[in-house]
């Protein structure tokens, strides 16, 4: 979208019917004073920035009492008219396929030109230098906005808002017990978060640990064939006894009460049983437990309990896999791997402590003692966390189970809790997606912020690094990863860096193609004119100039098409200078 045509009448210093048309390359020369700011000014008016007092917008040497604008765009032509004798205003788009008007027209011009995008695109430089540096909220309304992030933050407060309004109509002590109540259930919840964070950070840590070890074992091993011996030996009775348990792990739990007694067998498999009968399910559920502990069963303990009442009561063709001197045999060889590794460490140890006298052996014996201990006591501290990440889980149940409670005895009263209770939710979960959002979409920006910033940094070589953080400041690092205060910046500085931000956000967008630039060069040395000029202004499709006589003498050889503000008693005039 670019802007093709402006008229415009009796708007601030202009006075009569004024008329400029753009090319790709259009520049406007005005001495301060004479009506730069206002043309700018006028085109910001009539796309709905607000921030003009409508009293001043005349021309105080109007003949009549009626001032417009009509912007002709490439894609539609707007006209905002102000009559003063009859007090009104009225916004007419004029498109291909229909006409809109005043409130219809005003929505279509905020979804083409939303207001965080104007002073973006209809840029100051004197003015904005130091606004988009510095006001980070300007910055944060424009980078919502470019990155869809906006709908996401007003879900946040206007959620937040309206749970808010509808707690204080409640207000009684109820409703205060029950808001302290799910309070304790998010920090618990957040709590349990970083518990088992900190779990995850343990086993990792353990893991390290165990690797460490397993090194060292492996030097002190290299330094004896005989430890090396027995250490290959006690691994292979470990290979084998972990097959083994396997083995018995696997037998299925509803097979050993019929390997180990006959009689129960034929009586589970007759056809006239209907259940097996538990006298104390109690002390039989514990006796289960018990068993399911011994074999370190990874299978959930509710699970195998129920799975065994449905088989004893319903299964009438239990297949065996395996016989009881099976069992027996499986048992008698457990026990027996166990003895022969146990007489092996013992072996172990003391072949170990005939090489202690040597004091490379020693070194990495005592590196192993320290490791082995550090191990020791992570896992004392991971059992620690076990722990208390089972004392919260158990409050956190016992919260949710009061507060389920609490709203089904007083459902009537509490009918607008769960309501409270899920704009909270929604806030919440706005919130974290819209960190999500933010972090993902301030790569994408920085990235290439940092490709647009590259000759910037070339000619500012003790500058390393800028970019915008998630409170959306601008951030500068020089080469030792310092931060430089922003403030202390030249004004030419200001003006570049200000500049390649929102060429940075306006690309990113893809909105238009178009800037309009008031004073662009501003205090710019030559150098620093030819650097703007050359790696960022001229990189926009088309590009508007309002430009002072200084500015003008380093453009006028450029091929612009240009027109000249001039200014009589009646106000200012726009008339066309050159058009090539």
């Amino acid at each position: 979208m670019r802007v093709k045509k402006i008229v415009l009448k009796n708007l601030f210093s202009f006075n009569g019917k004024q008329e400029i048309s753009f090319e790709k390359q259009t520049l406007v020369l005005a001495e301060n004073g004479f009506g730069k700011t206002s043309l700018l000014n006028s085109i910001k008016l009539a796309l709905g920035q607000k921030k003009f007092k409508l009293e001043f917008i005349l021309n105080s040497h109007a003949t009549d009492k009626e001032c417009f604008i009509e912007i002709d765009f490439d894609e539609f032509i707007l006209k905002r008219v102000w009559d003063f004798s009859e007090n009104f205003e009225s916004l007419t788009i004029f498109r291909d396929d229909r006409i809109l008007k005043n409130y219809e027209a005003e929505e279509f011009l905020k979804e083409k030109f939303p207001i965080e995008l104007i002073d973006f695109i209809f840029f100051d430089g004197e003015v904005e230098k130091d606004l988009i540096l510095l006001k980070s909220k300007k910055i944060k309304r424009i980078f919502e906005y470019s990155f869809d992030l906006d709908i996401l933050s007003n879900m946040i407060i206007d959620t937040k808002k309206v749970a808010k309004i509808l707690s204080n109509e409640m207000g009684n002590v109820e409703l205060v017990h029950f808001i302290n109540l799910q309070q304790d259930e998010i920090e618990l919840s957040d709590e349990i978060f970083k518990l088992e964070e900190k779990k995850e950070e343990s086993i990792k840590d353990l893991k390290k640990q165990n690797e460490l070890i397993r090194r060292n074992e492996l030097k002190i091993r290299n330094r004896s064939k005989e430890i090396e011996d027995i250490q290959n030996q006690i691994e292979y009775i470990e290979f084998t006894l972990s097959k083994e348990i396997t083995i018995f792990q696997d037998i299925n739990l509803y097979q050993l009460p019929l390997i180990l007694n006959a009689k129960l067998k034929e009586t589970v498999q007759s056809e006239h049983n209907q259940s097996i009968k538990i006298l104390d399910k109690k002390a039989f559920e514990d006796s289960f437990e018990i068993f399911i502990n011994n074999i370190e069963s990874s299978m959930n303990k509710a699970e195998l309990l129920k799975s065994f009442y449905q088989v004893y009561q319903t299964d009438k063709t239990i297949l065996l896999t395996y016989t009881k001197n099976d069992v027996i045999k499986l048992l008698k060889s457990i026990k027996n791997n166990i003895d022969q590794k146990e007489n092996l460490l013992l072996i172990l140890s003391k072949s170990k402590e005939k090489l202690l006298e040597k004091d490379n052996f020693r070194i990495l014996e005592e590196e192993g003692i320290t490791l082995k201990n550090k191990r020791e006591e992570n896992e004392l501290n991971l059992n620690l966390l076990n722990e208390k990440l089972e004392e919260r889980h158990t409050q956190h149940k016992e919260i949710h189970k009061k507060l389920r409670l609490e709203f089904l005895a007083k459902r009537d009263k509490y009918s607008k809790i769960k309501a409270i209770e899920e704009l909270y939710n929604i806030s919440d979960i706005s919130k974290k997606v819209y960190e999500t959002k933010l972090k993902d979409s301030l790569s994408q920006f920085n990235t290439l912020l940092e490709k647009k910033i590259e000759p910037f940094l070339e000619t500012y070589q003790h500058i390393e690094k800028i970019y915008i953080n998630d409170k959306f400041k601008v951030i500068v690092e020089d080469k030792e990863h310092r931060l430089l205060d922003i403030t202390l910046l030249s004004a030419g500085q200001k003006q570049i860096l200000s500049f390649i931000i929102i060429s940075s956000i306006l690309e990113f967008k893809k909105f238009l193609d178009f800037i309009f630039i008031d004073t662009p060069f501003g205090r710019l040395s030559n150098k620093n004119r030819d650097f703007i000029f050359n790696n960022y202004y001229l990189k926009f499709s088309y590009l508007t100039l309002l430009v002072t006589s200084s500015e003008y003498d380093y453009l006028k050889d450029n091929n612009f098409k240009e027109y000249m503000i001039e200014k009589d008693n009646l106000g200012s005039n726009i008339e066309v200078k050159r058009n090539d």
